[in-house]
């Protein structure tokens, strides 16, 4: 397997843990308090974007080859350092 299908096949997996986050976090969010549960799918709603911009990014990458697929990677991994970083903060503030 080369370099480009490894990374490739590591951000498809990431992507798949996100989903299952984000499908966890929107159950939790019924159980919250009204203040608590417009924060918390205010957070949810967010990290929906950045996942969709990973995903957008990810498009990018399958299609791009050569030595383009060098410069698209770079605006691919920091839609997924974002995503990350996102996700990390909004666990910490609500567990």
């Amino acid at each position: 397997m080369d370099k480009r299908s490894v990374y490739m096949d590591k951000i498809e997996a990431s992507l798949a843990k996100y989903n299952a986050k984000l499908d966890v976090m929107k159950a939790e969010a019924a159980e919250l308090k009204a203040d608590m549960k417009l924060e918390y799918l205010s957070q949810v709603d967010n990290l929906e974007k950045k996942r969709d911009n990973l995903k957008a990014k990810y498009g990018q990458l399958k299609e791009t080859g050569g030595h383009g697929w060098e410069d698209v990677k770079v605006g691919t991994e920091k839609a997924w350092n974002e995503m990350k970083d996102s996700f990390e903060k909004a666990i910490s503030r609500f567990k």
